[in-house]
């Protein structure tokens, strides 16, 4: 939960709430070792790049009007179909 809501939450919860939510069962010591070694496992790579998200940065950078976002996410809709 801890890698997670570092990667979705604006506001993550600190580690004392994990350890308060684990009624001490792990200490802060211990959370943080498991979460260095989940994410050396992992090699980093928590996450995978979608094309929508390209398009949405892309989009932004490029000044796109809605009307070609819009078109360029219908086509993007239509790839999933291949």
């Amino acid at each position: 939960m801890l890698i997670a809501s570092k990667f979705e939450e604006v506001y993550a919860p600190g580690i004392a709430d994990f350890v308060y939510i684990t009624d001490n069962a792990y200490s802060k010591e211990q959370i943080f070792n498991m979460e260095h070694s989940i994410i050396s496992t992992l090699d980093f790579n928590i996450h995978v790049p979608s094309s929508y998200r390209f398009l949405e940065r892309f989009a932004k950078v490029a000044d796109a009007s809605p009307k070609i976002f819009n078109l360029s996410r219908y086509l993007i809709e239509l790839s999933l179909i291949e």
